[in-house]
């Protein structure tokens, strides 16, 4: 089964969507409460954007560059179990070291020219590659290869997740 054109739209309107919203709760710090931990053992906000940002690298050049293969199954079959992972606000996963930022102090301007470029190679993958291909050099823990389309799902709610993570960072220093 082929993802449908009204799904690319629907899809690359959500990752606008998730990025235009991102880039209005970090443009609300300042350089000082960028880098400013909210609470000990927190990350600051300009730490969660550059985790954001280290998490859809490892993601968007496989998904641009990789090998892909066909699977048994649909290719958008672990999109709802994705939703319930990131959605979970119970669960907190240990972050690969791969993927954790670094210290402070971050620059906003920074942080979202990189995010900007995320979002249009995000587009570009949904508009040019075959969504319904499975990636074959990732694997996502505890579910397995994933199709682009549902990569493109994880990188939305991973990133959705973080951004209400930087709204709470936000609400904590002022």
């Amino acid at each position: 089964m082929n993802v449908k054109p009204l799904e690319q739209v629907k899809l690359i309107n959500e990752i606008e969507t998730f990025h235009q919203d991102l880039d209005s709760a970090l443009s609300r710090f300042s350089a000082e409460t960028l880098n400013a931990v909210p609470f000990q053992g927190s990350w600051t906000a300009g730490q969660v954007a550059e985790h954001i940002i280290k998490s859809q690298l490892h993601i968007i050049a496989p998904l641009s560059e990789g090998l892909t293969s066909t699977a048994d199954r649909l290719y958008d079959q672990e999109v709802n179990t994705i939703q319930e992972i990131f959605r979970d606000k119970e669960s907190k996963a240990k972050t690969d070291k791969s993927i954790a930022p670094g210290p402070p102090p971050h620059k906003l301007k920074a942080l979202l020219g990189t995010l900007q470029k995320q979002k249009e190679q995000q587009i570009e993958i949904i508009k040019t590659k075959k969504l319904e291909g499975f990636s074959v050099s990732l694997e996502f823990p505890g579910i397995g290869k994933l199709s682009r389309y549902e990569w493109i799902h994880m990188m939305i709610e991973h990133g959705q997740r973080h951004r209400r993570q930087i709204d709470t960072i936000y609400g904590k220093l002022h």
